[in-house]
């Protein structure tokens, strides 16, 4: 009977997910742009995520990579790949719309970020650029 108990959609928790997950994200330029109503809204904290990986896979790429940026770099694939498994459609969705839709549109960039996706997120990743 314990399984037809309503459970608390996946999408609601994904801005504190981020949070928990990625190091350094909440001290990021990134998210501390965001306004206290902003930070509740899972699409828009995505939406910041997007760019933090953007930047964090740029310097990288560029040879400007510290350690703490590494660990958040990795902590950030593992996070999408976490993400990509979720049986929830709104999460997939938000994926979609608010992380790969944002990422930074530079080839060698987005070629590094296709390059550090996981099997099932880069699977969605290759879905998304052929619809």
């Amino acid at each position: 009977m314990a399984s037809l108990l309503p459970t608390p959609r996946e999408y609601s928790h994904l801005p504190q997910l981020l949070v928990q997950k990625v190091p350094g994200f909440a001290e990021s330029p990134e998210y501390k742009a965001l306004g206290s109503a902003d930070l509740q809204l899972p699409g828009v904290v995505c939406g910041a995520f997007a760019q933090f990986l953007s930047r964090l896979q740029k310097d990288a790429s560029a040879g400007k990579r510290h350690k703490e940026d590494a660990t958040s770099l990795s902590a950030s694939y593992q996070v999408l790949e976490w993400f990509a498994t979720s049986h929830d459609p709104d999460v997939i969705n938000v994926i979609v719309v608010e992380i790969f839709e944002n990422l930074d549109g530079e080839p060698p960039v987005l070629e590094a970020i296709k390059a550090g996706l996981g099997k099932v997120s880069r699977q969605l990743y290759d879905k998304w650029l052929v619809v």
